[in-house]
């Protein structure tokens, strides 16, 4: 079975290009031949990984539309596959790709990636609404399957009118190397966040948080990790030299080692945003042992289920609550919610159990038969 996605493993795309990797890595474990097709990096861009067989286009003519006038021909030189991946919504390369599917009469999956979440539909909410009228309503009522990551994205997903098959299989996490390795002892409270530097996210709710309980806390920090908007990232630290805070660290964006090593050394993770479609950085974090805190506007219940963190209305004063509990929490028993976090993880989000299931997907629709029991039809 040979399968090609079309996407990026661009780093700076974070969850996105680490999904997709991982998605094409648990499906090469499991004999599947995975490719992907990706716009050439721009100057100083890194790749996520090195090890997959990647297909780039000729350049982008057009760098805001993402036009990409010779695709069809890139994509006829690579010749068959017998399943296309979309990674995502609203490119050219992705429209591109389910079209020139459609004209070879090849089945395409599309994962969502979050993009058809009301409070993601929001953002450029014009241009989205043309997109969808012009080519992406087409795109996505003609694939033969779309991936959502959580029943929530499922049902959004429906309530735009939209009825072909969807298989609910959340993102994977890759486990080599670190679910094994012994929880460190941490010498201070750290709190920390990860991901993009972005106004959704809601950052600014922790560092209140942190003035609000600044004579609980002790020497407590918070340590902010990643980047994306400048603008964003400017009015946060501008509210923290406001509120003359002083155990508030902006790290910028970590890959590698050094990112690993300033997970490993929270004792918590707290994701702040109003919503998640799936969240990876909840994964990365649980993988190493560190208990998260968690919007009930992510797909993370089983944060109480395997008491390995807490699920909570994102409102300030329960996150100062919840971050004040976190810090009364002994660190012994942090250390049992880190174990039971690992747990959670080697049992349902490594990447070889998520490769079966989408090995399974992969020739439900290419062969028929029995229909997997995380595919749901209308």
């Amino acid at each position: 079975m040979k399968v090609l996605h079309a996407g990026t493993l661009d780093v700076k795309y974070g969850g996105l290009a680490l999904s997709t990797y991982l998605t094409i890595k648990g499906s090469i474990e499991n004999k599947v031949g995975a490719e992907i097709i990706m716009a050439p990096l721009s100057r100083g861009r890194e790749l996520i990984a090195k090890e997959v067989e990647i297909h780039y286009t000729k350049p982008v003519l057009e760098s805001r539309s993402g036009f990409m006038p010779h695709l069809h021909s890139d994509l006829r030189a690579l010749g068959s596959y017998d399943l296309y991946h979309i990674q995502g919504l609203w490119t050219y390369l992705n429209h591109g790709v389910a079209s020139f599917a459609n004209k070879q009469k090849k089945p395409y999956v599309i994962t969502l990636r979050g993009m058809l979440y009301p409070q993601a539909l929001a953002y450029s909410k014009y241009i989205k609404r043309v997109s969808l009228s012009l080519y992406q309503q087409k795109d996505l009522q003609n694939a033969n399957c779309i991936q959502a990551t959580c029943i929530d994205e499922m049902k959004y997903y429906r309530q735009l009118g939209f009825t072909n098959p969807v298989a609910v299989l959340p993102n994977s996490i890759d486990t080599s190397g670190v679910i094994e390795r012994p929880i460190e002892v941490k010498p201070k409270f750290r709190v920390g966040y990860l991901g993009r530097i972005h106004p959704r996210k809601r950052i600014e709710r922790l560092i209140y948080s942190f003035n609000n309980l600044h004579n609980k806390l002790g020497e407590a920090e918070l340590i902010i990790i990643g980047d994306d908007n400048p603008d964003y990232e400017k009015f946060l630290k501008t509210e923290v030299a406001r509120l003359g805070l002083n155990n508030v660290k902006f790290t910028g964006f970590l890959t590698g080692t050094e990112k690993d090593r300033a997970i490993s050394s929270l004792s918590i993770l707290a994701v702040p945003s109003d919503f998640e479609n799936f969240g990876n950085i909840v994964t990365e974090a649980l993988i190493r042992g560190v208990p998260v805190i968690a919007s009930t506007g992510m797909p993370w219940k089983e944060l109480e289920t395997y008491q390995c963190g807490w699920w909570i209305n994102n409102d300030q004063d329960t996150i100062d609550k919840t971050l004040l509990e976190a810090y009364n929490t002994s660190p012994e028993e942090l250390m049992l919610m880190g174990e039971n976090g690992k747990r959670l993880i080697k049992e349902h989000y490594s990447v070889h159990i998520l490769g079966v299931k989408m090995k399974l997907l992969y020739e439900w629709i290419i062969n028929g038969g029995i229909k997997p029991d995380f595919v749901y039809e209308n």
